[in-house]
């Protein structure tokens, strides 16, 4: 059920205009694939556009409209065949749970579950139309593993992400769907990027940043696409169902987090009443 190796496949990637979804973008394109990326800012798909060329094509939209998953797909199954799907679109709005924002925390799940659900569903229901199988990526984040405080809905949304993720490879395994998610660590995102350089230290915040991890520095965008690369292709044909971590060893290692303000005072006011 596999594509013959000539032919040329397709693959959407969302939230293709920036960051580690333009890393995606471009690495896709540069190995082969015809790439229909999908993203919201204007800006970023006319210069995404730009780039790929002749090797893909940008739909402008928010991928909480189902309309434009929908045509995602259309797209990418209009002249080739679809070999891949990369659900990488997604907002970094912290927040805890005795303090939510109901309007952030519905965003926080729109974006970076609901949508990413409906990506693999628009997958799945275009590679069993092929008849053929395919390989989905999901980008999670190590914060599915290992929460940090102030990100309730984030935590919880990338966590729906991971359990997605095995779904999906149990029940399409036997017609040759494979689904796979990567989870990265601190990425130089320009978002990251943005905080380091707006500190009043950018040193000493980037130092803290990297010292999350063993490998003691910030990834960078380009690390995280190579691994998406090798999942969506045939050397991976026999991976499925998995997280894979691009954290440079964060996981692998407890470390302190500071306590929200909130939850400090509540600690201070427990212990000094005992």
């Amino acid at each position: 059920m596999r594509s013959h190796p000539t032919e040329r496949r397709s693959v959407v990637v969302t939230g293709a205009g920036r960051g580690i979804g333009a890393a995606i973008r471009n690495h896709l394109a540069a190995t082969g694939w015809y790439v229909v990326g999908v993203d919201y800012d204007s800006e970023a798909c006319d210069i995404a556009t730009d780039e790929l060329g002749a090797t893909g094509s940008m739909i402008l939209g928010d991928v909480t409209d189902r309309s434009v998953i929908a045509l995602a797909g259309q797209v990418a199954t209009q002249d080739h065949v679809l070999g891949g799907w990369v659900n990488n679109a997604a907002v970094a709005i912290p927040g805890t749970a005795h303090a939510p924002d109901p309007v952030e925390v519905r965003r926080v799940f729109a974006v970076n579950l609901e949508a990413v659900f409906w990506g693999c569903s628009e997958a799945v229901s275009a590679f069993l139309a092929q008849g053929h199988g395919g390989s989905i990526v999901n980008i999670s984040s190590i914060q599915a593993q290992t929460a940090f405080p102030g990100w309730a809905a984030y935590v919880a949304a990338k966590s729906g992400v991971e359990g997605l993720t095995r779904y999906i490879a149990v029940e399409y395994g036997p017609v040759e769907i494979r689904c796979n998610a990567v989870a990265p660590g601190t990425i130089r995102t320009p978002m990251a990027q943005d905080v380091i350089d707006t500190a009043p230290v950018p040193a000493e915040m980037e130092r803290a940043m990297a010292v999350m991890h063993p490998l003691l520095r910030v990834g960078e965008p380009p690390e995280v696409a190579r691994v998406v690369g090798f999942l969506l292709s045939d050397d991976a044909s026999f991976v499925t169902g998995q997280i894979v971590n691009v954290d440079g060893g964060a996981t692998a290692r407890c470390y302190p987090m500071p306590l929200d303000p909130d939850v400090a005072e509540a600690r201070s006011r427990r212990s000094g009443s005992g």
